[in-house]
């Protein structure tokens, strides 16, 4: 005979041990976090760049060498003493880049000025130089110029670079376009001493009066034309050709006369 008291009392111990289970709280076991330290770390910081500040002090960081690059016409040394640049003092601190900018930039011969500070000992200049291409002959001076007409100087002396003369000059500010009523004129023969500086040619003067100027190779031996001729004849190497045939046969007396289509001749002159 099954006891039903009995039976009754295992089925509430089996639901009382289910309800048990589903609530019964487990115990995991905590993880350890670490403390950081955060104001020790924030004194190494300190002491580090209060090391590095300091250092950047110390005579490891004196000047010793001043060098450029881009400059013909001023030697290193001159660009140093003109920029005002000193050695032995500190490259880090005592080197103001803008000063030394402008104080090379008052030179029409600079057209652009970059300082580099180069560690531990070394400052250096990159300089875009403007080049002398010809010089105006205005009265008993030179009015020294560049291939877009910049003043760069003037002189008493001849500045052994190519003439221009027959020119109207109203205006003669160093470090300014030169101005002068032939300006068109003035523009292409400037064009054209550009070209000739790349072409294998020189010319010794230049009679830019007239629409139809004259270049002297020799004081006897002339090309005419206008300056877009002579800058398609120089690009073309057809008038390099032609004088170097006449240098051979020791001609060296007479005009070439450009004209349109390539067209050019000679006249000896006797």
């Amino acid at each position: 005979m099954y006891n039903y008291e009995d039976y009754g009392s295992e089925n509430t111990y089996e639901e009382n041990a289910y309800d048990e289970g589903v609530y019964r709280k487990v115990d995991r076991p905590k993880k350890k976090r670490k403390k950081k330290n955060y104001l020790l770390r924030f004194l190494i910081t300190v002491l580090v760049i209060g090391g590095a500040f300091a250092f950047s002090f110390s005579s490891f960081f004196l000047i010793e060498n001043v060098t450029a690059d881009g400059n013909q016409y001023y030697t290193d040394e001159e660009v140093m003493h003109m920029a005002g640049a000193d050695k032995g003092v500190n490259l880090i601190w005592d080197v103001d880049k803008s000063e030394l900018t402008d104080a090379l930039l008052e030179s029409p011969y600079f057209a652009e000025v970059k300082v580099r500070r180069k560690l531990p000992k070394t400052l250096h200049f990159e300089i875009t130089e403007r080049h002398q291409i010809a010089a105006v002959v205005y009265g008993e001076e030179y009015i020294v110029i560049d291939k877009e007409g910049t003043i760069l100087r003037k002189s008493d002396l001849d500045p052994k670079v190519t003439l221009l003369t027959g020119l109207t000059v109203s205006k003669l500010s160093t470090g300014s376009r030169i101005e002068a009523e032939e300006d068109v004129t003035l523009e292409t023969t400037l064009n054209m001493l550009d070209t000739m500086e790349d072409g294998d040619i020189y010319f010794k003067k230049i009679d830019v009066s007239r629409v139809i100027i004259k270049a002297y190779i020799y004081d006897t031996l002339i090309v005419k034309g206008t300056p877009k001729q002579m800058t398609k004849a120089i690009k073309s190497g057809d008038l390099q050709k032609v004088v170097n045939n006449l240098l051979k046969n020791d001609t060296t007396r007479g005009t070439i006369s450009l004209g349109n289509q390539n067209y050019m001749s000679f006249s000896p002159e006797f």
